[in-house]
């Protein structure tokens, strides 16, 4: 079954069988998963951002090449890292998921920075001083995520990005003249396999208009 978003109801499940189909085929060996809800830029915003990312690589050479719009997006909360994804966590996580009642909200990246620490960092759009709603979709999603029993009992804040580039020295920051910029109407789980370029959308919400 192909990922395809619909805004016909709360929840859209992905899942070949529904609901209760396995998530992955069990297996002894495989790439490892990242379970996490994010945000999803639109058409024209990921096609620019995929755009800025091919100008920068040219620009600083130490950074990996630019992955594919597609995969572009703005992680809200990371679930965890498994060698074969649990079902039982991620039918927990589409649980939690399922209580969320944020409305749409505008997403907007004003700059480009160098984010984290260390030698090897990311080059990130970022908005120091704005994005406040999508941080309020991430606390319901902690409130949510500990009802499940799977969440650890502390969280970090969460400092909305979207990745760029990987792997690469610290740059200055860079002020963009037009900013990258949509509104969020919906947030989806992503079960992205490590090393295979591969992100399985496992079920989209819908944010209140």
């Amino acid at each position: 079954m192909r990922n395809k978003r619909q805004h016909n109801g709360q929840l859209s499940l992905y899942l070949n069988g529904g609901p209760r189909s396995r998530i992955l085929p069990p297996a002894d060996h495989g790439p490892f998963s990242e379970l996490y809800f994010a945000v999803l830029p639109d058409e024209e915003s990921a096609a620019r951002s995929h755009e800025l990312a091919g100008n920068f690589h040219r620009q600083y050479r130490s950074f990996a090449k630019p992955r594919r719009a597609d995969l572009l997006h703005v992680t809200l909360y990371a679930i965890g890292s498994f060698r074969n994804l649990p079902e039982e966590t991620a039918f927990a996580a589409m649980e939690a998921a399922s209580r969320v009642r944020k409305p749409s909200c505008p997403v907007v990246f004003d700059e480009v920075v160098s984010f984290g620490n260390g030698d090897n960092r990311p080059l990130v759009l970022w908005n120091r001083n704005g994005n406040a709603e999508l941080k309020a979709i991430y606390r319901e999603l902690v409130d949510a995520m500990r009802l499940t029993g799977i969440a650890p009992p502390k969280e970090r804040p969460v400092e909305p990005h979207m990745t760029l580039l990987y792997r690469g020295q610290s740059v200055p920051d860079i002020r963009l003249e037009k900013p990258v910029s949509w509104t969020a109407r919906d947030f989806v789980l992503i079960n992205s396999l490590q090393g295979e370029a591969t992100h399985e959308h496992l079920g989209y919400w819908i944010l209140r208009d």
